[in-house]
């Protein structure tokens, strides 16, 4: 059990549990591709369409290391996860969760 704070609401989840996951598709290829959409709309926000709110130390800064720690984690990981279902859904689950709150 491992239980996660939720930034966006405080909610309290176990990352662990499948039913955290339950809206989540169960096809690994989906999931890899929801994932990299993700990926590719954030970056697309933070360094083109608020580039000058995300490159602000004071601000979006701080937001933005903790996503490409995400990222790293993410693209680090994958192979030795790529049949892993619940490991893609914590990924994306955990993405969405720090990126729902950007400006």
């Amino acid at each position: 059990m491992r239980m996660y704070k939720c930034s966006f609401d405080g909610e309290e989840v176990d990352l662990d549990n499948p039913e955290t996951y339950n809206y989540f598709s169960q096809d690994v290829k989906t999931l890899r591709d929801k994932m990299f959409t993700e990926i590719g709309y954030y970056y697309c926000y933070v360094n083109y369409w608020h580039k000058d709110i995300f490159d602000r130390p004071d601000f979006g800064l701080p937001q933005k290391i903790r996503v490409d720690a995400l990222i790293k984690n993410f693209t680090d990981n994958e192979r030795q996860n790529y049949d892993n279902v619940l490991w893609y859904q914590e990924q994306i689950f955990l993405f969405q969760d720090e990126t729902e709150n950007m400006c």
